[in-house]
């Protein structure tokens, strides 16, 4: 009997938002959930499970086996995509880790694939311009929130014409915050700046810094929108 996982919000939006692949490379899977539902409803043909520790990498295997895809989604000790030749996979998602790790990751191999889902931790506006110097395209971001904490995913694309600019980019506050996510005036995101608001309010009652004052008016600069 197949094996059913309850994926928390966050998991089950990054598969929301993978485009149909033939193959999918779930890169720092710790327990291949994103990778097995993907190919269990269809998203994936195929995928590549890749984790740089063994032991979540073994739980991985098992997983798979439980859900009767051992056929159809290969396990691989892989620091990064090390392991993963160009063009191997359609679609490479990581999630998870901090925006730092991320790009260390993805240095050099953002022109291999053709597809990617991205979810940074942290560092998020300096992981918005890493992706954008390499001459990446943010087709879409999605913000959600997942027991209280607020998560950023990102569809990402070669751009056509590397040399170009992204107009929904421009301004800091659409690296701080997501143009794409100003320009339709999400939701998540409005909810978000508001307790940013309040959280640095607080913080200058207390001291009159400089780097917080810079801050909470790029907050305020990003309210506006919404009026």
């Amino acid at each position: 009997m197949e094996k059913q996982f309850q994926l928390p919000k966050r998991l089950e939006t990054i598969i929301e938002r993978m485009p149909d692949s033939g193959c999918l490379a779930d890169i720092g899977c710790d327990h291949a959930y994103v990778a097995i539902e993907a190919v269990r409803r269809g998203r994936a043909a195929r995928a590549l499970a890749c984790d740089v520790r063994k032991g979540p990498l073994q739980q991985a295997a098992e997983h798979i086996l439980c859900a009767g895809l051992a056929g159809k989604i290969e396990t691989r000790l892989s620091d990064g995509l090390e392991k993963v030749a160009p063009g191997e996979a359609d679609t490479v998602v990581v999630a998870g880790m901090g925006g730092p790790l991320m790009e260390r990751i993805l240095q050099g191999r953002l022109r291999d694939f053709a597809h990617f889902v991205l979810s940074p931790q942290s560092e998020i506006p300096h992981f918005r311009r890493f992706l954008l110097a390499e001459g990446m395209q943010i087709d879409e971001e999605t913000m959600l929130i997942d027991e209280g904490k607020y998560y950023v995913i990102l569809n990402v694309s070669k751009r056509a014409d590397a040399a170009s600019s992204d107009s929904m980019y421009v301004t800091e506050e659409d690296f701080l915050y997501g143009g794409r996510l100003l320009r339709r005036l999400d939701p998540v995101l409005k909810s978000f700046l508001e307790k940013e608001k309040m959280r640095y309010e607080g913080i200058l009652r207390q001291t009159d810094s400089l780097e917080v004052r810079t801050a909470y008016q790029h907050c305020m600069n990003a309210l506006e929108a919404y009026r």
